[in-house]
């Protein structure tokens, strides 16, 4: 799929030479593949909720420490496929 060049969203011109996924800014200005920020979504709430969850819980630092590098350990994998 060609970039959208002549979309440009809030966060400026559109610089990728390729689209992979769908194309840039169709859904909304602020986010340029909707559908992919919305799948990655159940990557990433269910470890806050685990962090916040322990810090009303009174548990160890560790365990809140532990949620959150899940958190990026998923984005992280996700980047490399």
């Amino acid at each position: 799929m060609a970039p959208a060049g002549d979309r440009e969203g809030y966060w400026g011109p559109t610089t990728s030479t390729l689209d992979w996924c769908e194309e840039n800014y169709a859904v909304t200005w602020y986010i340029a593949e909707f559908w992919n920020t919305v799948s990655n979504l159940i990557m990433i709430i269910p470890p806050i909720f685990g962090a916040i969850q322990s810090v009303r819980d009174g548990l160890e630092k560790r365990y809140i420490a532990s949620y959150l590098a899940l958190t990026e350990l998923e984005y992280i994998l996700k980047r490399l496929k």
